[in-house]
């Protein structure tokens, strides 16, 4: 793909039924070895569509997680219902040898998911990622979350903070993810919410042995440098990159230069 048309991207979203007659939606584009790039809480698909154009040779499949975009919600939302709808996905498409590369909620599914098939997965990209989020009812972002009430509308201002970014993103994009996100039940927010608040991934994390990179923004208000530390620790061998000037987001930031460091891990 040479370049992206936000107005067409959820032309390209193909559909499957999983087990109970859910519709789980994903994109699929490319020939080569995959890369199964899973996007953070409220995103879709979408999130990765800047740097899709910039990841060549690979075959890059990018589903919208359950509540999300056009794939429907399931009785659970915790990143272990995540991973185990990934796990079906992977069976119908008869994946193997798999690069997984996760933003933020989609990074903590990473995880889970290469616990849950540690034969599967070749290796982890971990952008933004945390084992912990620490988003109890203490937490200024859980706090305003909880708050939202429907119908949500893309011109909440709640929406200018959860889509801040240290670098200039476009403004298209933009405006979809913001419309994408409002368009989430405040019911759904709060599930995953909950499932998020109790995630604690240390355990999944010390039992994986392939190789992993974490990639994440100096600037970073949601998993700052405490959450990196403890990442980087826990996973031991994890090769560890800060972008600096970067915050939540930097394949929205800097779609290029990330693109460019998964392509120089994975080879």
């Amino acid at each position: 793909m040479t370049g992206i048309d936000q107005q067409h991207w959820a032309s390209l979203k193909r559909r499957l039924e999983l087990p109970g007659g859910r519709q789980f939606a994903y994109v699929d584009q490319g020939e080569g070895p995959v890369l199964l790039l899973l996007h953070g809480y409220s995103d879709s698909s979408r999130s990765f569509s800047l740097i899709v154009p910039h990841l060549p040779g690979r075959r890059l499949i990018i589903p919208d997680l359950a509540g999300h975009g056009a794939s429907h919600a399931g009785q659970g939302a915790t990143v272990a219902d995540f991973a185990r709808d990934l796990d079906c996905l992977a069976g119908r498409l008869a994946l193997n040898d798999v690069v997984v590369v996760g933003h933020s909620m989609g990074a903590m599914t990473a995880i889970a998911f290469a616990a849950l098939r540690p034969d599967l997965v070749r290796a982890l990209v971990l952008l933004s990622g945390t084992l912990q989020p620490g988003l109890d009812a203490t937490n200024p972002t859980a706090q305003a979350i909880r708050a939202l009430k429907d119908p949500l509308h893309r011109d909440n201002a709640f929406f200018d903070s959860w889509h801040a970014c240290s670098r200039p993103v476009d403004g298209e994009f933009l405006g979809y993810m913001r419309d994408e996100a409002a368009d989430i039940p405040t019911r759904m927010w709060r599930t995953i919410l909950d499932g998020l608040a109790a995630t604690d991934l240390r355990a999944s994390a010390r039992q994986l042995r392939m190789p992993v990179l974490a990639i994440a923004g100096s600037e970073d208000p949601l998993f700052d440098a405490g959450h990196r530390q403890q990442l980087a620790a826990t996973l031991g061998s994890a090769r560890s990159i800060t972008l600096d000037g970067h915050g939540h987001n930097p394949h929205w930031e800097s779609p290029v230069l990330v693109a460019e460091h998964i392509l120089a891990f994975v080879g």
